[in-house]
């Protein structure tokens, strides 16, 4: 797994409006109150106190419309930042209540639906400010944002187009784009973006390592490496760069120079799971056991709930014999991610190796329901069969998965040993 960035947007508090003063000779504008100052983030308070400062202006009845459904909108943004998300949408409600046009208080209320992951809720709302700016390139973006949260990416990409038709020099619209791109398998496209967010800004770390991320899904590993190198050079401390690089080390089984990348990721975040992660599968390419195990050890007690990790280490203990201990892994990473067919074919290994051949040839078997086109899984499933004493079952998976992959050796040898020929 590579590891990307991305675009955030965040809603400030609102200044009140002018009070107009009578026509005739000029009068200059009353200072602000310190619970005005507050309330509109003109001076720094923590959110307790900007909700208090908000409170009283709401209660004084000095303030009408415009004026109190903005102290609502800022009170809602205090709370929010507050943790409080409920309170926080109760005062945009009133706020839109008091002024069904007021932008700010629609984007606040749609953040706020975003961090309770009400995605309908906010999309709507988004919906409405763009009804209300519909040449606002960041509401455009923000409205992407809900609905690549939703999972409607085509939806996103739709409103990132728009803004760059606003705005062709939008670096965010090709960044946040070209990662929509990736998720749909359209890596040239997503290059094609990347490759405008980095001429729009040539020190953007985050555009090059994520480019970076696409060429190495490419294969083409030295562009790749190169999209790093030029992001750490930008940025010395950008740990997630060195993590990518290590990967591409590691596929080219350069693996002392992967565990220096790792080594750097884990001394810029030294709770960066993946950095173990990916030195404990270099130090077992290395056929180092001990040092693998201690690695996705570490790797998992940072992130107890990533199956991978877990199935890493699961790996570990199967190759040093302990099964059993291998297994309640694997049952944990597939209890976490019931579709990782790996998990399922790893877990089969472990059976098998202690000839455990029914259960092994119950989890292959949906290993490769999950991955039909795994030839890895068909030949395991053969041989366990032929272990069942299912010859002809065991052939058919066999000659499956030595045609899926030709170049495949143990389903070929297992053939010649039944005395098929192919």
């Amino acid at each position: 797994m590579r590891f990307v960035g991305k675009a955030a947007m965040l809603t400030a508090a609102a200044a009140l409006a002018s009070m107009t003063a009578p026509c005739g000779a000029q009068q200059a504008a009353p200072p602000r109150s310190p619970e005005e100052l507050r309330c509109t983030g003109q001076q720094a308070a923590a959110p307790s106190v900007q909700i208090v400062a908000c409170t009283t202006l709401i209660g004084s009845g000095r303030y009408t419309k415009q004026n109190l459904s903005i102290l609502y909108s800022n009170r809602g943004i205090a709370y929010g930042k507050a943790g409080d998300t409920d309170k926080a949408i109760a005062d945009f409600d009133a706020a839109l209540r008091i002024n069904p046009t007021h932008l700010r208080a629609f984007l606040n209320r749609a953040h706020a639906y975003l961090a309770k992951r009400d995605y309908p809720h906010a999309i709507a709302d988004f919906d409405e400010a763009v009804r209300l700016d519909p040449r606002g390139t960041s509401v455009l973006i923000s409205r992407a944002g809900a609905f690549e949260a939703a999972g409607n990416t085509a939806r996103a990409i739709a409103d990132y187009d728009q803004a760059l038709k606003l705005d062709p020099n939008l670096a965010a619209a090709y960044f946040n784009r070209g990662m929509d791109y990736r998720r749909q398998g359209e890596l040239d496209r997503a290059i094609a973006d990347y490759d405008q967010a980095i001429r729009l800004n040539p020190k953007d770390a985050a555009a090059l390592n994520n480019r970076g991320i696409a060429f190495a899904e490419k294969g083409l590993g030295d562009r790749a490496a190169a999209d790093y190198d030029l992001a750490l050079k930008v940025d010395p401390n950008f740990a997630l760069a060195y993590v990518n690089r290590a990967l591409v080390w590691q596929t080219k089984k350069e693996f002392n120079r992967a565990i220096a990348d790792f080594e750097a990721a884990m001394r810029l975040a030294p709770d960066n799971g993946e950095a173990y992660n990916g030195r404990g599968t270099s130090f077992d390419a290395k056929n180092e056991p001990d040092r693998a195990l201690a690695d996705f050890d570490k790797a998992v007690s940072l992130d107890p709930r990533n199956p991978a990790f877990l199935d890493n280490r699961g790996n570990a203990l199967r190759n040093s014999g302990r099964f059993d201990l291998a297994v309640a892994d694997y049952d944990k990473a597939i209890a976490i991610s019931p579709r990782f067919a790996l998990a399922y074919f790893n877990r089969a290994q472990a059976h098998y190796l202690a000839g455990r051949f029914k259960e092994a040839f119950a989890d292959v078997d949906k290993a490769a329901e999950l991955n039909a086109k795994s030839a890895s899984a068909l030949s395991l499933r053969g041989l366990i069969q032929e272990k069942l004493g299912a010859r002809d079952a065991a052939i058919a998976d066999l000659t499956r998965a030595a045609a899926l992959d030709p170049n495949f050796e143990q389903p070929v040898e297992a053939l010649r040993r039944l005395g098929v020929s192919r």
